[in-house]
C-alpha cells in the first residue's frame, strides 16, 4: 500500500488483511503523514473482523527471514505490542495495536464503565474478541486488556494538521463539525439514550473500539479522497 510520507515522497507498507496486521520497514511508521494515518484507520475500520486472528507460532521477517521477537512499548498510559526484527529490518503490528501506538485508543474510566453497564450487559473485548460481562468485570477476564474505546480527539488533531499543512487531499470543510458530533456520540455520557441502536449493537457485538471505527469510517469513506 502506497501512502504519503510526513515530509515528502511515499511510504510503501505491507498489509495483511487476513491476519489484521501491517509490516513497516525500518521507521516507516514514524514517517506516515496525518492523512496516511487516517487512511490506515479507515482501512482498519473496513477490514477488521470479530475475534483475534490466528498467527503462526513463529513469525519471520519478510526481508531477512529471521525470527521476529515480541516487543512491548507504551503510548502514554496504554501498553501495546508488536514483533520486531532483530536485524532492525522493521516490525509487524496488529491493527488494534497500531491504533494504540498512534494514540487512537484509551481505556474507560470507572465512571464510564458504570454508565456503560446501564445500557449493555456484555461487550466483546477489542483485543481478543472474548465476551466481557460488565456486571462482574471491568477488564477482559481472558487477556486482561482494559475495556477501551476509540478516542476521537486524535483524528480531530490530525485533520487540523492536514488543514495547516495544506496537503493536496481535498477535505470537506464540514468534516470537523461532523467529527465533533461523532466525538459527542462516543465520548459524552455513555448512558445517553439518544445513541442509535446500531451503535449499541456494534458495541455489544464487536466491542467499543469497532463501534467507534464504524462510525468514523462512514465519514472518512466520503471525505478522504484516494
Amino acid at each position: 500500500m502506497a501512502l504519503e510520507a510526513r515530509l515528502r515522497g511515499q511510504v510503501i507498507i505491507d498489509v495483511c488483511a487476513a491476519c489484521q496486521a501491517f509490516w513497516f520497514d525500518h521507521f516507516e511508521s514514524l514517517q506516515l503523514s496525518p492523512g496516511s494515518t487516517l487512511k490506515l484507520m479507515k482501512f482498519i475500520g473496513e477490514h477488521s473482523s470479530q475475534g483475534k486472528p490466528s498467527l503462526p507460532d513463529a513469525l519471520r521477517c519478510p526481508r531477512c527471514a529471521t525470527a521476529l521477537h515480541l516487543a512491548h512499548n507504551m503510548q502514554r498510559n496504554m501498553p501495546f505490542t508488536y514483533w520486531r526484527c532483530a536485524n532492525e529490518d522493521g516490525h509487524f503490528i496488529g491493527f488494534f495495536e497500531f491504533l494504540k501506538e498512534k494514540n487512537f485508543i484509551h481505556p474507560l474510566s470507572s465512571e464510564q464503565i458504570k454508565e456503560l453497564r446501564q445500557n449493555v450487559q456484555f461487550v466483546n473485548c477489542s483485543n481478543c474478541g472474548a465476551s466481557i460481562n460488565l456486571e462482574s468485570n471491568s477488564a477482559c477476564p481472558y487477556c486482561h486488556a482494559p475495556i477501551s474505546m476509540l478516542d476521537m480527539k486524535q483524528p480531530q488533531r490530525m485533520l487540523d494538521q492536514l488543514r495547516q499543512a495544506a496537503e493536496p487531499k481535498p477535505i470537506d470543510p464540514a468534516l470537523p463539525m461532523k467529527l465533533a458530533s461523532a466525538k459527542l456520540e462516543l465520548e459524552t455520557s455513555l448512558a445517553d439514550h439518544d445513541r442509535s441502536p446500531e451503535w449499541w449493537s456494534d458495541a455489544a457485538s464487536y466491542g467499543l473500539v469497532q463501534a467507534g471505527l464504524n462510525a468514523v469510517t462512514r465519514w472518512l469513506s466520503e471525505k478522504l479522497v484516494d
